[in-house]
C-alpha cells in the first residue's frame, strides 16, 4: 500500500498535491453556514429553508468581505508604491527650485571672480 501511496504521489502533477486546501476550504464553508443556519433557525421566527439559506447567505457575505478586503490591500500598497514616488518626484522638483538660483549664483561668482591666478601661468599660445 506504501507503494502504491508513493507511486501515485509522486505521478500527480503538482495542483493535485494541494487538492486538500480545497476540501478544508469547503469543509469550513459547510460547518460555517450550517452552524449560522442552526443559529439563524433558534434565535429567529423562521422557517428551516429560511434558515439555511441566512446562513449560507452569510457564509457568502463573509467570503466577498474577505475578498474585497485583500483588493483593498493590493490597491492600497499600490496606492503607496505611487504616492513614494510621486514624493520623490517632489523632492527632486523642490530641489531642483531652490538650489538653481544658488547654482547659478555659485557660478556667476566664479565668473565674476578676480583672474590674479590665470596670469600666473605662461600663455603657450604664443610664440617668440
Amino acid at each position: 500500500m506504501d507503494e502504491y501511496l508513493e507511486r501515485t504521489m509522486a505521478t500527480q502533477s503538482s495542483g493535485g498535491r494541494y487538492m486538500w486546501a480545497l476540501w478544508l476550504a469547503l469543509g469550513i464553508i459547510l460547518v460555517l453556514g450550517s452552524g449560522l443556519s442552526v443559529v439563524a433557525y433558534m434565535e429567529g421566527d423562521v422557517t428551516i429553508v429560511e434558515s439555511i439559506i441566512a446562513g449560507f447567505v452569510a457564509v457568502g457575505a463573509v467570503i466577498v468581505a474577505l475578498v474585497a478586503a485583500a483588493a483593498g490591500l493590493v490597491i492600497g500598497v499600490v496606492g503607496a508604491l505611487v504616492g513614494i514616488i510621486t514624493a520623490g518626484g517632489a523632492l527632486a522638483v523642490t530641489a531642483f527650485v531652490i538650489l538653481s538660483p544658488i547654482i547659478a549664483l555659485v557660478l556667476l561668482w566664479l565668473l565674476l571672480r578676480d583672474r590674479k591666478r590665470a596670469t600666473a601661468y605662461p600663455d603657450l599660445s604664443a610664440h617668440d
